[in-house]
């Protein structure tokens, strides 16, 4: 086993990944601190934000590791092409993340709850997608995946992230639904959870 050289030997790329994942991870870590629910919230996470959180930060790791033991999953002649692509998904995930949560406004919190006064949000990508900061998660790990420069390394981190937003969404699904009634049952028969006209 030996251990691969995701960069190539390119310190300018090492410096490019590292100052993407400072911008796509510091952002979450100040926002999860800074956006939970409210006392008078009707609080219904069962432990999802946590397990989200974990394997978030696990699925980060396990991108590692299988580049490491795995290099015969390498990716050959067109590892730039991938890299680069894998820094604009990374970076454009996290933006259309954050695009939702600022939508979202004051209703979005990193646990899930229902809010005094809640309403559905409609506008922004809320109009087609229920989850649509979900879907800007998988893109970043899609894309932090394809600077690894290894195939199972784009694919097992955004599985593992996104089996826990399975459950996940249904956890919020079932608490909005209760929570905000009919006009949220209303919705979901009109919009994706995370991907237009698939699913």
């Amino acid at each position: 086993m030996r251990s691969p050289d995701v960069f190539h030997g390119h310190p300018a790329l090492m410096v490019l990944w590292i100052a993407t994942y400072i911008l796509c991870i510091v952002p979450e870590i100040v926002l999860s601190r800074l956006l939970r629910s409210g006392d008078d919230a009707q609080k219904l996470d069962r432990g999802s934000k946590l397990l989200v959180i974990v394997t978030a930060n696990l699925a980060m790791v396990l991108g590692f590791v299988v580049a490491i033991w795995f290099p015969a999953f390498s990716i050959g002649v067109h590892w730039k092409a991938v890299f680069g692509a894998g820094i604009v998904i990374w970076l454009g995930g996290t933006i259309f993340r954050w695009y939702a949560i600022r939508t979202l406004g004051r209703f979005f919190t990193y646990d899930v709850a229902v809010s005094s006064g809640q309403q559905v949000v409609e506008h922004g990508p809320y109009r087609w997608l229920r989850h649509p900061s979900y879907l800007g998660s998988l893109l970043g790990e899609l894309g932090f995946g394809m600077t690894l420069n290894n195939w199972l390394a784009i694919l097992l981190p955004p599985l593992c992230l996104g089996a826990v937003y399975l459950y996940r969404i249904h956890i919020e699904e079932q608490a909005l639904s209760q929570g905000l009634g009919a006009p949220y049952r209303e919705y979901m028969r009109r919009t994706w959870r995370l991907i237009p006209y698939i699913f």
